[in-house]
Parts: structure tokens; sequence; C-alpha cells
């Protein structure tokens, strides 16, 4: 039930179905509770079964059933209840199928900012292609920092935003490690309030809100949507329309990649038996 990587290549899945090597199949859900309703909704996602209580309110899951013009202003109200009741923003993940569009990371992120990091005039900031970013920023690490060791998919908080001799120059808390990023950097961050749910394998939060619109048309399809449920430890809430998550729930879309990884393995197997 892997993603495909965002990049070329499926080196996972061609490792595992060339038959070269061991293979051990994980079925159980330690991430959340036995019980838990999250639980059963990943798997009768993972059976393409729409359950009959999927508009719902449970201990640990919630359904919001609204137009997609109605969504955003739904996860903002959602999002400020969290805080209200004395929840992190580092605990409450966004997660969305994709970039652009009125229900996209984008959109997400620019509404996010100021409800979970409101500026105020003694905030620094920096600009960076088209985004400004503050002191206290949840952000996201979009490509691999083999010098710094800092992953793709990675998030931190942004710590300080130094100016001087007309460079900036911030500092970024990964993992309770402080970095130093200069202009060289900052292509590789963006705001991580909203992120993507490839950007979001391997990694769990407390509190998942994840909204459900036909817009994102191609990326509704089966694997997204049970990587994103199983993301969440304590809390799910789904927002948007029925039809989406039925839509991604049924579609069984298998991304078809050009590779030879697996024949080579097998050639080498063959000559290896020789």
């Amino acid at each position: 039930n892997q993603l495909p990587s965002i990049g070329p290549g499926q080196i996972l899945k061609d490792l595992i179905e060339s038959d070269d090597i061991p293979v051990v199949r994980l079925d159980a859900l330690y991430r959340q509770k036995e019980d838990s309703y999250i639980t059963t909704l990943a798997h009768s996602i993972k059976d393409g079964v729409i359950l009959p209580d999927l508009v719902s309110k449970k201990d640990d899951y919630n359904f919001i059933e609204c137009r997609k013009d109605e969504i955003k202003n739904m996860i903002l109200k959602l999002c400020e209840m969290a805080l209200e009741k004395k929840y992190s923003y580092k605990e409450i993940q966004i997660l969305i199928p994709m970039y652009k569009g009125i229900n996209g990371i984008d959109a997400m992120n620019n509404m996010l900012q100021d409800v979970f990091n409101p500026l105020n005039n003694e905030t620094n900031t920096f600009t960076h292609n088209n985004i400004t970013y503050r002191v206290g920023d949840k952000v996201l690490q979009i490509k691999n920092n083999n010098d710094l060791n800092i992953s793709n998919g990675d998030i931190g908080i942004i710590e300080d935003i130094i100016y001087k001799k007309g460079d900036y120059t911030i500092y970024i808390d990964f993992n309770n490690e402080i970095y130093e990023y200069t202009a060289k950097d900052f292509d590789d961050i963006r705001l991580g309030y909203a992120i993507s749910i490839h950007k979001s394998q391997g990694s769990e939060f407390d509190i998942i809100i994840l909204p459900m619109d036909l817009a994102y048309n191609r990326m509704l399809y089966r694997k997204l949507i049970y990587t994103g449920v199983t993301r969440a430890k304590k809390s799910l809430m789904i927002v948007g329309v029925k039809e989406a998550l039925n839509k991604a729930i049924i579609n069984e879309r298998e991304e078809i990649r050009q590779t030879s990884l697996k024949e080579h393995l097998n050639k080498t197997k063959d000559i290896n038996s020789l």
C-alpha cells in the first residue's frame, strides 16, 4: 500500500516483485488503538469498501460534510477550536492531494499561517518565491539535503530570521536540532501547515484534517487516501464532499512506470544459477 516515489522509478515495488529478496508484509496497524474507528476505516479503504457510517462522528473520527466552497472556512473553524482546546499547531496537520485550487495546499497554507502564527510588529520575516516566512512558522523540507542530513518531507519550525549585510539567514529547528539556512537553501522549503499526502508518507501526527473535494479529480485514488487516513494517531477529521471520498475508495488507479530493475535482478539471478 505504499505510494510510488515522487521522482522516477519504483524501487520498492520492483524489489518486492522480483522474488529475489525476502519480503515481510505488515497487515496490522499499530499507530492507532485496536478499537479505533480510524483503523476500521483504513482497512475498509484498503479493501475498497465504503462503510455505511462513513459520514458520522466517532471518538476519534469525524466526517463533516459540506460544499467545496465551504471547506476552507470549516477547516479554519476546526483549527481555531483545536487551538482553544490548547492543542499546538505542531500536533495538527492538514493533508491535501494537490497544490492548486481553492482547496489546494497553497491556498490553505496562506490561510493557516495567519491562524497558527499571526503576524505582529515584532515578528522577523523574509520573503522568497512570493512566500513571506515568519519566525515561528512551520516549514516543510521538499528536497533531500545530504549536507545537513535533512530529508524530503521533514517538518521544522523557524526559530530565527537574521538580516545582515544584504543577506538573510534563517535558523530552523528539525527534531530539536537547529540548522542554518542561507540563500542557496531557500528553494528547499515551503510553508508546512498543509502538506501533500505524498510528503506525509512515513510520518504520523496526532490530529489529521483531510479535505475532500471532487476538484482533486485524478488524485482521488485508494492508495493515496489510505496513506492520508493512516497518518492520524489520535484524531481524523474529513471535511468536504462525501462523493469525493467514495470516488477515492473505489478507484484502484495504479501508476504504471516503465522500469527495468526487476528484469535486471531476474537476469542476475539466472546468471548466478548457472
